[in-house]
């Protein structure tokens, strides 16, 4: 994992290398983490804001629609982050002028709900119930987790979540493998699922959609960190 220990005003993290939207291990301003997937992200970023006081956590990620407008590449920026029938943690009030700052940038941004979720909702029949169950947007696995260690410790978060897959998107089963092996080697389960036909089919339009999401994440770090680090 990428972690710089000197204190610095702005922490910006995400699960993979590849969430960070283009960041590496930052600067004397900045710092940028990767963190794991799951819950453990959540004790990574406690263990990083001990070590080293933040200003501002800025949380990257990819996350999977619930809401059925939404569609590869769009960007939500968390207002609340649900964990099954727990009191919602609320985000920043700074979220709305992030999100507005973004849409001005010519980025499809939506501002709401972030469900966190224990397993991967591979069909479309659970993401649907999870969407009339919680109201939420989208769904990760480390939002609530990051929340509550944000708000522990009275660090303003702005959590920023890139759409991979639609709501009526079917994710291949090896999707769960990948996850449960915390991101690992993930091209080495991506190809041992290929002697299945509907991973085969699925491989090649998952692959575009996360490029798509990378892309997003990648402008929106272009175009909203360097005026928050201004203002720090």
């Amino acid at each position: 994992m990428g972690t710089e220990s000197t204190a610095a005003p702005l922490l910006t993290i995400a699960p993979t290398q590849r969430e960070l939207g283009g960041l590496l291990y930052g600067d004397a301003r900045t710092r940028a983490s990767v963190v794991g997937i799951g819950r453990a992200a959540g004790e990574r970023v406690a263990a990083l804001l001990d070590a080293a006081p933040c200003r501002l956590l800025v949380s990257l990620g990819y996350a999977g629609a619930l809401d059925p407008h939404l569609h590869p590449g769009d960007l939500v920026v968390g207002n609340a982050y649900l964990h099954g029938a727990r009191s919602a943690v609320l985000g920043d009030p700074h979220t709305t002028r992030a999100a507005m700052l973004l849409r001005q940038s010519g980025l499809s941004v939506l501002e709401g709900g972030v469900l966190t979720v224990d397993e991967p909702l591979l069909t479309p029949g659970a993401k649907r119930r999870a969407h009339r169950g919680t109201g939420a947007l989208v769904a990760d696995m480390e939002g609530r987790w990051i929340a509550e260690s944000a708000m522990a410790r009275a660090v303003p978060l702005l959590g920023i979540r890139a759409v991979l897959d639609e709501a009526h998107f079917p994710l291949p089963s090896f999707v769960a493998t990948i996850i449960s092996d915390e991101g690992r080697k993930e091209w080495a389960h991506a190809f041992r699922a290929m002697a299945h036909l509907s991973a085969v089919r699925s491989l090649l339009p998952l692959a575009m959609k996360s490029r798509g999401a990378s892309r997003a994440l990648e402008a929106a770090v272009q175009n909203i960190l360097p005026g928050i680090v201004q203002r720090l």
